[in-house]
């Protein structure tokens, strides 16, 4: 009876905290035309769309993009108030610049959101496969630039007491060998971001975390999904390549393109979460998106090594990861 009583107590306030919850929620910012936002890596994917939602909400806009393409798209498809700057997060004098600019635009009101939506894939095959220089690349956008860029503009929120958004993964949470440097970074952006949520409370500045799973975006584009694959395969040595197999590479590429259909969801609803971190009253510090997040990607987070080990081999992911041709010789 007083196991029963004990979920009974439970259940009410596992209730209660959604219902609460669901209705905070539901509260949005006032005076939106009045705030500044600065999303980076907008040329394509998440940051591309989220700049033109929240050009139509009728917020200023600094729309980071790395290429000129980028830039003429958003001036063609946009309001005169979306202003698209050149932006390469990989190189603190191009996150200086932007940051006179937008410094400059803002004055003593400040800067009320940071989206730290720019990143990479990098390489694609086992981890063993990447190099050094592979990883460096990923962490230098992914990373490293998050960091560069979030330290640079800091002051700015702090005037404003605003917000940053930093955009993680679920292989922020769960490690898939076949994109090893892309889940190093993830990883590295989780842990920087709760560190900053933690430190930035006593200034007033919040930190929210998006974590999407596999969603159609340009990086998750089969045909360079496959490009990739084939770049990392080919510059493998012939002692490599005899060790894992012609096979391993074609079940993998046989795998990419099956996900095309099934896995990959609509960008949308990772657009409505960064809008509701940005826009609403009592916001989330951590969104999880997608069902793949939600039902693989987050119970695995929480299971023990070894038992989370085994269960990756028998989830949808599993068809990424084939057994190399000299470890089926020795079965």
């Amino acid at each position: 009876m007083e196991v029963l009583t004990l979920l009974e107590i439970t259940a009410v306030l596992w209730v209660t905290y959604l219902v609460v919850t669901w209705w905070l929620e539901r509260g949005r910012l006032s005076q939106l035309t009045d705030k500044t936002v600065l999303i980076t890596g907008c040329d394509t994917g998440f940051g591309n769309l989220l700049a033109k939602r929240l050009d139509q909400l009728g917020l200023r806009v600094f729309a980071g993009c790395l290429t000129e393409a980028g830039v003429a798209e958003l001036r063609q498809s946009c309001s005169e108030r979306l202003q698209p700057i050149r932006m390469d997060v990989s190189s603190s004098d191009s996150v200086q610049d932007a940051f006179r600019v937008v410094k400059e635009a803002v004055g003593s009101k400040g800067l009320w959101g940071l989206v730290n939506n720019a990143g990479i894939f990098g390489v694609l095959g086992t981890i063993t496969w990447a190099t050094l220089e592979d990883h460096q690349a990923v962490l230098n956008v992914n990373l490293l630039g998050m960091i560069d860029v979030t330290k640079t503009f800091l002051p700015l929120l702090k005037k404003s007491r605003g917000r940053v958004v930093n955009v993680a993964s679920t292989a922020g949470r769960v490690a898939i060998p076949y994109c090893g440097p892309y889940c190093v970074s993830k990883y590295g952006v989780e842990a920087f971001s709760d560190c900053l949520r933690r430190a930035m409370r006593c200034f007033g500045v919040k930190v929210h975390i998006i974590e999407p799973g596999f969603f159609r975006t340009e990086m998750n584009n089969t045909e360079n999904n496959l490009s990739r694959l084939d770049q990392s395969w080919q510059r493998q040595s012939l002692e490599t390549k005899t060790e894992y197999g012609e096979e391993f590479i074609q079940a993998i590429k046989d795998a990419i393109v099956a996900a095309e259909g099934r896995f990959i969801q609509d960008p949308v609803v990772v657009v409505d979460a960064m809008e509701h971190a940005l826009c609403a009253t009592h916001p989330r510090s951590r969104y999880v998106i997608g069902w793949d997040a939600r039902l693989i990607a987050v119970p695995m987070s929480w299971l023990p090594t070894d038992l989370g080990d085994l269960v990756l081999r028998f989830t949808p992911v599993s068809a990424m990861m084939p057994t190399p041709a000299c470890c089926n010789n020795r079965q």
